[in-house]
């Protein structure tokens, strides 16, 4: 951070004249009544000189105190790139090795399913240092997530070609083990639609799908008060919520956009409440 230097006016000593005044002299003064043009010309440049004076050093005063102020401000908000905010806000270098990722401290809410998976090889980040957490993520980039969670194995089939839309992609292998394997089954009009965010109701369901993870039978009762009981939400809401693979216990909120870290925070989950982890 640059230092600001504050450069001081510095101003000479005061010098107080206190002349004697004759009585002869006062009674001449008093008996006028009033000052001449000279006298108050001169009372007022004197006048005009110690408001200078003391103005300038007021705003001197008042210009370190506000330097102080805002090289405090300035260190408090800007944090180094080598380095990361602690839960009390201060910086900590140590807290900073030990991310995996340059975007995700340690307090992120993600930061120990992402640490995780990636130390199993399940996820990495981009070339930058950066894993953006907190970014959506698409069909096909959560299929590559989670084709490594369960270690896939792509051996001998053709994979390609399985969607309209999914031809010899990067993501076609991904896509289309996800469709023999019976986790994703595309939409009405044959697409896959790779670039799309999943939801949250998607993500659960792909996920229990790829793991077997134990569904609910015979719901009766509304699982979330946005997950009627008839829906087909409604066995793997019921089994995350019983699990603990999701938090809240009223609402679902089926549609929202999961992010990169909400994937991870899922696929850890999961694979922990079912053993996978060791």
């Amino acid at each position: 951070m640059p230092k600001i230097v504050q450069k001081k006016r510095s101003f000479p000593p005061k010098k107080i004249i206190n002349p004697k005044v004759s009585d002869r002299k006062m009674n001449e003064i008093s008996s006028r009544h009033s000052f001449s043009g000279m006298d108050m010309s001169r009372g007022f440049l004197v006048l005009l000189m110690l408001f200078v004076a003391v103005s300038g050093y007021a705003m001197g005063s008042f210009s370190s105190s506000n330097n102080d102020y805002l090289n405090k401000f300035y260190s408090s908000v800007l944090v180094a790139d080598d380095e990361s905010v602690s839960s009390s806000g201060e910086v900590s270098k140590e807290d900073a090795k030990k991310q995996i990722f340059k975007d995700v401290p340690i307090n992120h809410k993600n930061a120990a399913a992402i640490e995780s998976l990636y130390n199993l090889g399940i996820l990495t980040g981009y070339s930058d240092g950066n894993f953006k957490p907190d970014d959506t993520i698409n069909r096909a980039e959560f299929l590559v997530i989670l084709s490594n969670a369960v270690d896939a194995d792509f051996a001998g089939k053709k994979l390609e070609n399985c969607f309209a839309d999914v031809k010899t992609e990067w993501f076609a292998a991904f896509a289309c083990y996800a469709k023999d394997a019976g986790w994703v089954s595309g939409y009405a009009d044959g697409t896959f639609k790779p670039g799309q965010v999943v939801s949250k109701a998607e993500a659960v369901k792909i996920i229990f799908s790829a793991t077997n993870y134990p569904l609910c039978a015979d719901i009766k009762v509304d699982p979330y008060t946005d997950v009627p009981a008839d829906s087909w939400m409604a066995p793997y809401a019921c089994a995350a919520k019983e699990g603990n693979i999701v938090s809240g216990k009223t609402l679902y909120t089926p549609f929202y956009s999961v992010t990169r870290g909400d994937t991870a925070q899922l696929i850890y989950n999961t694979m922990a409440k079912l053993k996978l982890l060791d």
